[in-house]
C-alpha cells in the first residue's frame, strides 16, 4: 500500500536523515562565512580605524597640553609598532 515511499507519507527515515545532513552542511557553511567576514574586517578596516582613532586622541591630548612633546613622540612610536 505504501508503494516504497516509507512510513511517514513519503518522508521516511532516509528523508529525515537527508534533511539533517543538508542542515548540518548549511550551518557549517554559514559558520565559515561568518568567520571569514569577521577576520577580513579586522585585517582590513577595523584595525586601521582603531589606530587612527588612537592617533587622534594622542594629538588632542598633546594639543590640550596634557602631555609633553617627548611623551607624545614616545606614545606615537608605541602606536606605530
Amino acid at each position: 500500500m505504501m508503494h516504497g515511499y516509507g512510513g511517514f507519507g513519503g518522508f521516511g527515515f532516509m528523508g529525515i536523515f537527508s534533511m539533517v545532513i543538508w542542515l548540518v552542511i548549511l550551518i557549517v557553511i554559514i559558520y565559515f562565512l561568518f568567520m571569514f567576514i569577521r577576520d577580513f574586517g579586522s585585517k582590513n578596516g577595523i584595525t586601521k580605524t582603531r589606530k587612527n582613532h588612537a592617533h587622534n586622541i594622542l594629538k588632542e591630548r598633546y594639543a590640550r597640553g596634557e602631555i609633553t612633546k617627548e611623551e607624545y613622540l614616545s606614545m606615537k612610536k608605541d602606536l606605530e609598532d
